[in-house]
Formats: structure tokens, C-alpha cells, sequence
């Protein structure tokens, strides 16, 4: 009788854990990206993470328009999910305010995370000895280039700018062109601070001091470099706009930096191209030790633990099941299979290995991953800073000022922002200090 007791209290504590499981409230992930990507990401949580853990997590689509700004909402009413996918500098926007959680708490287990991901990509998370968030995908920014007209031309691709200077002359008396990846095209102009970070990163400049206090545009680094890009449409005639998809289609665009989103589309909708294209490493600047730095613009969607959730360290653990090799592998193969002219760039570097696509060109993608840069947080929002960066640009090539006069405009614009914002958040920067 006492067995059967026994056996029958087994049984009825068996229930109530697995009744738990089954009807308790599922890590919530609130999502801008599109319901076709968060369908494949919940059916891939559901068919694996969720089948082996028993937690429920709900991948909850939220609109694209105003994402980070209800974020910073969510957090101020305490409503909010466990994991947030957000911008670039999202997670420490929301980490300076209190709102997200350093991540540095979860010890070894980060660390072994953060170490699986491309370098380049974690400085946009930490500051102050703090990490507030992880990537979620890679925005890239290689270079294309039509490999039949070149050969046609007699020339090579370029390895560095000075190599580009170099054909351009024999490129434009073809009539033909290199081309940035966004310029000042009408619709792109506002994302031209990619192309401006490239010249001012290769040439050793930054936006921000090391100490991340005041601007770093104003450095004799960042002056050459925002000079160099300049000069690039004011006297190496450059083109200032372009239709940068039918140019490198019909072959007046031969050479040209591209998004990852753009690559994504050249076999689907220009198949008469086949094997007559290809991707490489962005032009570099020599470094005085004679090497080559080939760092470009990176981005992409983060993630974000809210301090407030209410299944934060389950939030974490699903994390680190998504930003496996593993997962992040399937995750690719699924949209580019399912989702025409679409492509996710994992941000584990053993993931790459994983991409359906050529093996020249995963060596390319893993080699300019390695190679390029985030930016970093700084205090300042982030809209502000690349405004400031815009600015300077357009100043410089569309009106004609001097680039050295609009970058450091850009630079005492910047300062008296991170000033403002120093005194504004100076008590959580107290608290970050403790």
C-alpha cells in the first residue's frame, strides 16, 4: 500500500511539472523582422529548442515603423519582453537606462558565446565594462564585380583604392564606373555614414575618443579618410547617384560596393549573369607594416535581454541555442531556400561554413566579416550621430564645401550632443561605475 502511495505522489508530481511546462507563459521575443523570417524562426524554436527544453517561447511579430521607440516605451511601463530584437546600438541604449541586462552576468557561459561571434560586431554592445546584447544577423558590405567585362578590359580587380584609381581613368573612357554602396541616391542618401565609416575606419579614425567622451571625428585619421571619400565623387568622378542594380546588370556599373540584401537578389532576378560575376573584400588602405586593411561598414539586428522579463535567464538560454552554428546554419538554408531574393548571414563565425552558396564566396563573406566594423556606443543616439555624419557628407560632395571644414563641423556638432547626453545619463553612469 505504502509502494502504491508512494508511486501514485510520483506520478502526480510528474503531472503537475509537466502540466507547468506545458501551460506556463512562453518566453516572449518581440520581433521586427518579417512574419515570413519569424515564421521559419518559430517553427525552428518549436521542431528543436522548445522540443528539447519544454519552454514555450512566442517569436511575436511587431511593426518595423518606430521599433526602437517602443522599445524604449515598453521599458518605461515595464512591459516588456524577455528578448527584444533591435538595432545595432539598441541593446546598450536600452542597457544605459537600466532597461536591458549585462550579459557579463552570465559568466563563462557569455563569454564562450560572445567568443563564437565576429569580433567586429561586439563593440556596439559594450561600454563601460558592460555588455548589453549579442547579433542577431549581419548587414555586410562586400564588393561585385562583373568578371567578364574586366577580363574583356584587360584589367584585375582592385585590392586596394590606390589599385581602383589606378583602372578608373580606363573604366570611365569605356564608359563604364565603380560605385559605392549607397551614395547619395534619393531613398539611400540616409545610409551613406556605411560608406563614410569604411575610409575613415581604414585610415585608423573613429567616430568617438577611445574613452567614448567626445567626437573622434575632428583626429587627423578621420580627416584623411572623410577626404579620401569625398574626392572620390568630386575628382575622381564617381557617380553621386546611380540605379546601382541595372548598372551592374547592363554593365556600366562593373565594380561597385553592395549590401548583402542586393548579392541575395543578382542570381534570382539577372540569371543571364551566371558566371559572369563575382564578390571580393572591399578596396583597402596600406598600413605602414605594408598590410592591408580592408575593414568596411557592419551592422545588423541585436538582441536584447529586458531586465524586467519575466523568464529572463530562460530568454538567455534560448539565445545561446540560436546563436549555435547549428541553428543559425539551419536558419539560412531556410530563407534563402523559402524566401526568394532573401538571405540571412549568420553572426557565428562557424556558421558561414553553413550558407548554400558558392564556396568563393563564403570565403569572401567569412574574410570581410572578420575584417569589418561596428560602430560604438557612445551615449549620443544613434539617428543623431549618423545625422551629423550625413550632414558632412552631403555638405562635402553635393554642396561643394571643403571636406576637412564639414567633418569637423560634424565633429563640434557631436560633442555638444555627447556633452548634453553625458549630464543627462550622469546617474546611470554613476551606477555602471559601481
Amino acid at each position: 500500500m505504502r509502494l502504491n502511495y508512494r508511486n501514485s505522489l510520483l506520478v502526480l508530481v510528474a503531472l503537475v511539472v509537466l502540466s507547468f511546462s506545458v501551460f506556463a507563459a512562453p518566453v516572449q521575443v518581440w520581433s521586427p523582422q518579417t512574419i515570413e523570417w519569424n515564421k521559419i524562426i518559430q517553427e525552428l524554436t518549436d521542431a528543436d529548442f522548445t522540443a528539447k527544453t519544454n519552454i514555450p517561447v512566442d517569436i511575436h511579430t511587431i511593426p518595423w515603423a518606430g521599433f526602437e521607440q517602443k522599445y524604449l516605451l515598453a521599458a518605461a511601463s515595464g512591459d516588456v519582453p524577455d528578448v527584444g530584437i533591435t538595432g545595432s546600438l539598441g541593446p546598450a541604449d536600452l542597457g544605459i537606462r537600466g532597461a536591458a541586462v549585462d550579459l557579463s552576468r552570465y559568466g563563462k557561459e557569455y563569454e564562450e558565446l560572445r567568443n563564437q561571434m565576429f569580433p567586429g560586431l561586439m563593440r556596439s554592445f559594450e561600454f563601460m565594462g558592460t555588455n548589453f546584447g549579442l547579433p542577431m544577423d549581419m548587414a555586410l558590405y562586400p564588393m561585385v564585380y562583373r568578371s567578364d567585362i574586366l577580363q574583356e578590359l584587360g584589367l584585375e580587380v582592385p585590392n586596394t583604392w590606390n589599385e581602383l584609381y589606378e583602372i578608373l581613368p580606363k573604366l570611365q573612357a569605356n564608359n563604364k564606373n565603380f560605385y559605392t554602396a549607397f551614395a547619395f541616391k534619393e531613398g539611400q542618401a540616409e545610409v551613406v555614414y556605411a560608406d563614410v565609416s569604411m575610409f575613415i575606419w581604414q585610415h585608423g579614425g573613429d567616430w568617438y575618443t577611445p574613452d567614448r567622451t567626445k567626437s573622434g571625428l575632428d583626429t587627423p585619421e578621420s580627416i584623411k579618410g572623410f577626404t579620401e571619400f569625398a574626392e572620390l565623387f568630386t575628382k575622381r568622378g564617381v557617380p553621386k547617384a546611380a540605379e546601382s542594380f541595372m548598372g551592374f546588370k547592363q554593365g556600366e556599373l562593373p565594380l561597385m560596393l553592395t549590401s548583402m540584401w542586393q548579392y541575395a537578389n543578382f542570381e534570382m532576378a539577372a540569371p543571364e549573369l551566371k558566371g559572369k560575376w563575382s564578390i571580393s573584400l572591399v578596396p583597402g588602405t596600406k598600413r605602414t607594416d605594408g598590410s592591408i586593411n580592408h575593414a568596411a561598414y557592419i551592422g545588423g539586428m541585436t538582441f536584447a535581454l529586458f531586465e524586467k522579463g519575466k523568464r529572463v535567464d530562460d530568454g538567455f538560454l534560448w539565445l545561446k541555442w540560436f546563436l549555435s552554428a547549428e541553428t543559425q546554419g539551419k536558419l539560412a538554408q531556410r530563407i534563402i531556400k523559402e524566401i526568394p531574393g532573401s538571405i540571412y548571414i549568420p553572426t557565428n563565425i562557424n556558421a558561414i561554413e553553413y550558407l548554400p552558396l558558392p564556396k568563393e564566396h563564403i570565403k569572401v563573406i567569412m574574410n570581410q566579416a572578420k575584417d569589418s566594423i561596428a560602430p560604438a556606443y557612445a551615449l549620443a543616439p544613434e539617428s543623431v550621430t549618423l545625422r551629423f555624419i550625413n550632414f558632412a557628407a552631403y555638405e562635402a560632395v553635393v554642396e561643394g564645401a571643403n571636406p576637412e571644414t564639414a567633418i569637423k563641423k560634424a565633429a563640434r556638432d557631436m560633442n555638444t550632443e555627447l556633452d548634453k547626453k553625458q549630464r543627462e545619463y550622469a546617474r546611470f553612469i554613476t551606477k555602471l561605475k559601481k
